[in-house]
């Protein structure tokens, strides 16, 4: 390593968020940013990370990106095993770049991806429950009495569609969520992943340059309340209002979240052939 003036590097990460209470430093607890900082500095590099996304406790990442400037000069090639030494398991650094000064993960970003999998049927796997929303859920739905083997789908959409587009989400945030809620939401969308016998395999998709928190948890509980007939008439645009109360009913559980990837100019993305 040769110390010369300051130099931008780019990580792009993978971890599974059950290991760690969240990205953002909360000591003592295990996070993904104090376990990145904690390997930095055992290389020698006492350095803040700043995060492309800042996921919740529980919340996975399959394309999260990280950015931070040190004096060192270093080989991005060899970056992701030397940190791999320092790293708890769970997270996995999956390359390293060193893209222009100016790189920022969050503030140069144009847009994220989140995906959400919901679960119905009969005897989830192992993954599945660690990965994602099973249903019938007792604590989020206690009304709901035996099996659940489908949702409506068609009621799913009807809720999905009126998201899309430039909306007030203040009602669907964190209720200590501050400054402007109004956000544009490029996507909200459902694929059915796979039908098996007596249930089947969802994941919703939302894309937007910026969530708000305990937003897209939200936008999939109020989706998978009306799936299962349980959302009242007029809730959904009561919600998108901004006025009355906040939502209130069952907030999809951060083990099935993924960030899935962090749009960038593609002159810009350190990462645009990963």
């Amino acid at each position: 390593m040769s110390v010369t003036h300051k130099h931008c590097y780019a990580l792009l990460l993978s971890y599974d968020g059950g290991a760690f209470a969240g990205f953002q430093k909360q000591a003592p607890l295990v996070t993904v940013q104090g376990a990145l900082e904690s390997a930095l500095a055992a290389l020698g590099m006492p350095v803040q990370v700043e995060g492309g996304g800042r996921t919740d406790s529980g919340v996975h990442a399959r394309a999260q990106v990280v950015t931070f400037r040190a004096r060192e000069q270093l080989d991005p090639a060899e970056l992701p095993a030397l940190l791999a030494r320092h790293l708890p398991r769970g997270l996995v650094v999956r390359r390293a770049a060193r893209p222009d000064y100016s790189f920022h993960a969050r503030f140069s970003a144009q847009s994220k991806e989140y995906r959400y999998r919901v679960c119905t049927g009969p005897a989830p796997t192992a993954w599945e429950q660690a990965h994602a929303w099973t249903l019938p859920d007792p604590r989020g739905f206690p009304e709901v009495e035996g099996p659940v083997d489908r949702l409506d789908e068609a009621a799913v959409r009807r809720v999905l569609a009126p998201l899309e587009g430039f909306r007030e989400f203040r009602n669907l945030a964190h209720p200590r969520t501050e400054g402007k809620t109004r956000r544009l939401l490029v996507r909200a969308g459902l694929e059915v992943v796979e039908r098996v016998p007596g249930g089947a395999r969802y994941e919703f998709t939302f894309r937007s340059p910026g969530f708000l928190r305990h937003q897209v948890r939200n936008m999939v509980g109020v989706a998978v309340t009306a799936g299962l007939g349980l959302l009242p008439e007029g809730a959904l645009e009561q919600l998108l209002s901004g006025k009355g109360d906040r939502w209130r009913g069952a907030r999809a559980p951060g083990r099935g979240l993924t960030l899935w990837e962090i749009r960038y100019k593609p002159a810009d993305d350190p990462f645009a052939a990963a």
